[in-house]
């Protein structure tokens, strides 16, 4: 009867271990490479290298002109319920919501640098548009 429990309760362990070697870890660190075509006429390039920790975008390294931009995904407030938002070093690359498993065909919005513009003689904080339009390069 122990031999039998044994057996039982083994088969059981090793069914449960092999269904968790298959699921993702929401620990684990992924990276997606997604290349842009921005503007209305689809001229401008923009590459993307998304860090995902598990199924969610936690950075993006955006390529635009030869620069190459570390940008962290913006989760305060409401940043992220329509879209996903990264910001860092004075840009925000900005998309629709996305995951792991759909980055590869959600299109981007749009790439902005933060900078001033004189208004009236008072220096006032502008978000400067670099790329927008942004869809996936089919």
């Amino acid at each position: 009867m122990n031999i039998h429990l044994s057996s039982a309760l083994g088969l059981v362990l090793c069914a449960g271990l092999a269904a968790c070697s298959t699921t993702k870890d929401a620990g684990e660190l992924t990276q997606k490479n997604v290349e842009y075509t921005c503007g209305t006429d689809g001229q401008q390039a923009l590459s993307v290298q998304y860090t995902f920790q598990g199924n969610e975008p936690i950075g993006a390294k955006v390529v635009y002109k030869d620069q190459a931009i570390d940008l962290n995904r913006e989760t305060s407030g409401k940043a992220d319920i329509v879209g996903n938002t990264f910001k860092g070093n004075g840009y925000t690359w900005s998309t629709q919501k996305f995951t792991l498993e759909n980055v590869g065909s959600v299109s981007g919005d749009m790439l902005t640098q933060d900078g001033t513009q004189t208004v009236n003689g008072n220096k006032v904080a502008v978000s400067n548009i670099l790329a927008k339009q942004c869809k996936v390069r089919s």
